[in-house]
């Protein structure tokens, strides 16, 4: 259900001038439904929602609905006539497209995207039109200076990005889910000689397989029954930047033909004859480790190679446990204005938990609580009641012991408990750096920078 609630969201704002959307899941079980004109359907979302798409249209068959056929063979089926009739009788005359939707590799249902024909409007357009221009192009401005860290390795990622800025290789991001890809990426664009040209984002996950390719390269009219001529991102982000999100989730195939326009530069909309120039730098960006997707087949091996001319790995927040207290600062500034509220502090136990927290949800997740605080809190502090019950339970707040804590700052109670927590584990682990490195899981190169910042190998 979370992978279709997902998909919704996608359709909705691909598809612009659908006037009516249904997902039905593997079983045929319809689990949403929309329509922009009910007087024509006579239908209601409570009408159908749980109900089997055959009892909902007793009148179709296996054999008569395009849904159960694409549910059948896997295949798509696009701008098709087809008519429903309702188990209140009311029939429907559609052009329709059916859509297989898949989740690691696996089909786990179908998107029924419709106009209809007998709507009270001029019957102009009867082809389901990609909105690509108004959902891929989103340029956020982001610039180094909105990454804030005092991390070294990702200061180092960032003196990378000025260094490479008259670069026009292809770049690989890979972070954990909420690491600042997305910031990457901005950053990489505006410091680029291409700053002033589109940059195009696409989520290869949020997109149907049999989708992905006319989107990419585009279409041509009579290409397919109802095809435009359409221009594709690759075309879109000519003299600029495409971004492709999540790239280990496209299948194999297409992914040749990334390769292919990255190496060639030139593209060939589905259905044309036409070669056409494109000038387009490649970000890729992979929330699973880059080798190991080569190893399992989620990334072909040519195209790794090609991707990674120039490859930053973002640490996860856990690595960067110094960050905290500076996030923690920035994100209280930001929502005291977006929120009109005035919360001036976070009391010291929530500090100390924050500090502890191994956030796997990394930046993202500590963004999130902290906005969720703000929603239970009326008062200037924010307290450890204001945040989550799943992240106490993680945590033994006995043995997070800083002692005379009254008159110190935030960032002096996190450079302490980080100095203690280091040297403990350096004394418990023979000095030796790796295997303190792993039982902090932190980078040896940033365990070595903590070390040398409180002198701490000078004590043992």
């Amino acid at each position: 259900m979370k992978m279709l609630n997902r998909y919704v969201e996608q359709t909705l704002k691909i598809f612009s001038n659908a006037d009516s959307i249904m997902i039905v899941d593997e079983n045929a079980i319809i689990r949403y439904y929309y329509t922009k004109y009910p007087d024509v359907s006579a239908l209601k979302g409570t009408d159908v929602l749980g109900k089997k798409l055959l009892d909902a249209y007793p009148y179709l068959t296996e054999e008569s609905s395009y849904i159960m056929q694409c549910l059948r063979t896997g295949k798509s089926f696009m701008n098709c006539e087809q008519t429903f009739t309702s188990f209140l009788g009311t029939t429907i005359h559609t052009i329709s497209s059916e859509i297989p939707i898949h989740d690691g590799g696996k089909m786990v249902g179908v998107a029924d995207i419709a106009i209809y024909l007998d709507k009270p409007i001029e019957k102009k357009n009867l082809s389901i039109e990609f909105n690509t221009d108004q959902y891929l192009n989103q340029n956020n401005g982001y610039d180094l200076e909105d990454i804030i860290t005092q991390d070294p390795n990702l200061n180092d990622i960032k003196e990378k990005i000025r260094l490479s800025s008259d670069s026009d290789a292809p770049v690989l991001v890979y972070g954990k889910t909420g690491t600042g890809k997305e910031l990457i990426v901005n950053a990489v664009h505006k410091c680029s000689s291409r700053h002033d040209g589109p940059l195009i984002v696409q989520n290869c996950a949020a997109i149907p397989a049999t989708l992905l390719e006319s989107i990419l390269f585009g279409t041509v009219r009579g290409s397919f029954t109802g095809a435009s001529d359409t221009m594709g991102l690759f075309e879109m982000a000519d003299n600029g930047t495409l971004f492709l999100d999540e790239i280990n989730s496209m299948e194999l195939e297409a992914q040749a033909k990334i390769l292919r326009a990255i190496e060639e530069q030139k593209i060939r909309r589905i259905g044309d004859k036409r070669v056409r120039d494109v000038n387009v730098r490649i970000i890729a960006a992979m929330n699973e480790d880059p080798l190991e997707c080569v190893k399992q087949r989620k990334i072909r091996e040519d195209l790794y190679y090609r991707l990674s001319v120039i490859r930053y790995d973002l640490p996860e927040l856990k690595e960067r446990r110094q960050d905290i207290p500076l996030l923690m600062e920035y994100f209280r500034k930001e929502l005291n204005q977006k929120l009109n509220k005035n919360i001036i502090e976070y009391s010291d136990q929530v500090k100390r938990v924050f500090m502890n927290y191994d956030w796997p949800g990394n930046v993202r997740e500590l963004k999130n609580v902290i906005e969720g605080a703000y929603h239970l809190n009326y008062g200037a502090t924010i307290d450890v009641e204001n945040i989550p019950k799943y992240m106490l339970d993680n945590i033994d707040i006995g043995k997070i012991v800083i002692e005379d804590t009254s008159d110190k700052s935030l960032e002096e109670l996190v450079s302490e408990f980080e100095k203690k927590l280091i040297e403990t584990k350096y004394v418990e682990n023979d000095r030796r750096l790796s295997r303190t490195a792993k039982a902090l899981q932190i980078s040896k190169q940033g365990l070595w920078y903590k070390i040398r910042k409180y002198n701490i190998d000078q004590k043992y």
